[in-house]
Order: structure tokens, then sequence, then C-alpha cells
């Protein structure tokens, strides 16, 4: 086990939206919220939620607050379940490269504003996802790669089903504190 996957676990729903967003954005970026909770210092990842941007370009996401405060709302309503909440970004990067030096700044940015560790996510060009857990701007706990493996999707599934007690998440950050810039 390496650091990453004692600090995230991914939900295999979460990857195929991703990789679809990613796909029908494609040349342009796409990005959005991951819902999920945490368990015993681990981020939760359930689900990814787009929430689009009509300005993005090949090289620029910006995930505007009051369209994801609607997203969530809309798909918090709909699944009724009293554990989801807000555990971080992704976004795809169409072009080559990985998590840029300002994706990370952001996700640490809002860190800042949690008890609990953040994830970032990025799909890449490549079609693998990077992963960055971040604890505060100081402090990134783990990154590497989300291996494309079903025993890794299966695990992180069952992690899902079986956890008793989490850490509920509280709604994203207000819009002056929402770092959410993702330019490369």
């Amino acid at each position: 086990m390496n650091d990453l996957d004692r600090v995230l676990r991914v939900a295999s729903e979460a990857t195929s939206t991703i990789a679809a967003a990613a796909a029908a954005a494609h040349p342009r970026e796409t990005g959005g919220v991951l819902l999920g909770w945490w368990l015993e210092g681990c981020v939760i990842v359930h689900l990814a939620v787009e929430v689009p941007d009509p300005d993005a370009t090949q090289a620029s996401w910006v995930r505007d607050h009051d369209t994801a405060q609607v997203a969530l709302r809309e798909v918090l309503g709909d699944l009724g379940h009293p554990w989801l909440g807000y555990v971080g970004d992704w976004h795809s990067h169409p072009a080559a490269g990985g998590a840029s030096g300002q994706d990370l700044t952001s996700i640490q940015d809002a860190a800042d504003q949690y008890d609990q560790p953040l994830a970032l996510l990025v799909h890449r060009a490549d079609c693998l996802v990077e992963a960055v857990v971040t604890e505060s701007a100081n402090r990134p706990l783990a990154r590497g790669l989300i291996p494309d493996s079903p025993g890794r999707s299966r695990d992180a599934d069952q992690q899902c089903r079986l956890a008793t007690n989490p850490v509920v998440p509280r709604p994203l950050p207000p819009p002056e504190s929402n770092p959410a810039r993702h330019r490369r």
C-alpha cells in the first residue's frame, strides 16, 4: 500500500463520470466537485459531479461557486444520502500534463478551510487520473496516479458501502475564499 492508498479511496462511478465528462468536453477542459466523506483520515470519493464552465478553454476551467452550489444541492437532494458532501475538486487536462502549480495552490488553499483533507483529481490527456490529497497550503499528504484496475475500484466501492463512522463534510467554502481556478 502506498501513501495515496492510505489517504484516498475513489469509487469507480466517480472515475467513470470524470472520464465521460472529459471525453465529451474535449478539446476543452471541464471539471467539477467530488462528493463523499472522510473515514479514519481517508478521503472517500463516492461521486463526481460536473460543473460546466462556458468559458473553458484547452488550458483553463474555472469552478463558479454559485453554479457548483446549485449542482451540489440538486445531486444531494436527489440522492438523500446523509454522508455525502464536498471533499474536493476534479478537472480534465486535454493537453499533456498533470496537476499544475495553480491546481495545487487552489486545492491547498481550499483545504485550509477544512478540518479534514481535500482531494483533487486531474484527468490527464493519457486518460490516467492523477490524485492529490492535501490538508493545507503547507502540507500535501500524497500525490500519485489512480490505477485503472478493477481490484482498486472494487475496494473503493466496498469502502464506500461499509463506512460506519464517517466525518460528514460541510458545504463549499464561500465565494470570497474559493480559489478553485484551474489555469496552467
